[in-house]
């Protein structure tokens, strides 16, 4: 049974441990340096928890760095006496932080992996992306079976990770204030509240599933009738620039993923 570790108790580390735990398939350990974050696993069967990196790392086959951008380098420098000779790798869901910016905090031969998810794996309908390093790249497969427990993994380019963290990493808040200004906009229509948020929660649920076997488009065309109330609506939305809009979003995501790195 592969042994598992996750730094950090947060949302994404947090989403992953009881996961893999509910599989019954790994021996996991989590450390946060606050407790409080730990309680909750203390609780849950099969989830050692310290507040130590290092024993967390001396026990792990598997590290997976779920902290904060700014705290990856401090992490690893912190655990690379351990992983020195060892075959441990080390994968990090930090945004932003390339792995040519982790190989300067772990030993040459360190097998380093990247990943990006996103927050919708706390309900096990996430969606992933991963890339390793030359000494990684045998432990993809695992790394990839540890996130298909959270949602669908797919193998990425690095170059494409600033993109692909502002399109799906970023993407549930994007959603969210589109769900958020369509309940918002049926309220100013007169609709209660507690209505419109159903009735936006159910198309948006609904729309998803149209969209796993046909294309955008097709799904808007069925919507669509020539001069009826859905075109009017393109055309205002257009004239507001809602799709430049969305482009803009996600350029700007991405930028200020590619600056976390530098």
């Amino acid at each position: 049974m592969e042994s598992i570790g996750v730094i950090g108790a947060g949302k994404i580390g947090g989403s992953l441990l009881t996961r893999l735990a509910d599989s019954k398939k790994f021996t996991l350990t989590v450390a946060d340096i606050h407790t409080e974050q730990l309680a909750r696993y203390k609780e849950y069967g099969g989830i050692n928890t310290t507040t130590s990196n290092k024993e967390l790392a001396e026990a792990s086959d598997f590290i997976v760095i779920a902290v904060k951008p700014w705290d990856v380098a401090n992490v690893l420098d912190g655990i690379s006496p351990i992983l020195e000779g060892s075959n441990k790798a080390v994968a990090s869901v930090a945004a932003g932080i390339p792995i040519s910016t982790m190989e300067k905090h772990a030993p040459s031969e360190a097998a380093l992996l990247r990943v990006m998810p996103n927050v919708c794996a706390s309900v096990g309908l996430g969606s992933a992306v991963v890339t390793a390093n030359e000494a990684g790249q045998k432990t993809l497969p695992l790394l990839m079976e540890i996130f298909s427990h959270v949602g669908q993994v797919m193998e990425l380019p690095e170059r494409l990770f600033d993109a692909a963290t502002a399109l799906h990493g970023s993407g549930p808040a994007y959603v969210a204030l589109f769900a958020d200004s369509l309940i918002q906009a049926g309220v100013r229509e007169g609709i209660p509240r507690d209505v419109a948020r159903k009735l936006v929660i159910g198309t948006i649920e609904g729309t998803a599933e149209l969209l796993k076997d046909r294309s955008a488009h097709q799904v808007r065309d069925e919507v669509m009738t020539p001069g009826g109330t859905t075109a009017a609506a393109f055309v205002a939305m257009e004239r507001s620039g809602f799709t430049g809009a969305v482009y803009d979003g996600v350029s700007a995501a991405a930028r200020q993923s590619k600056e976390l790195g530098e």
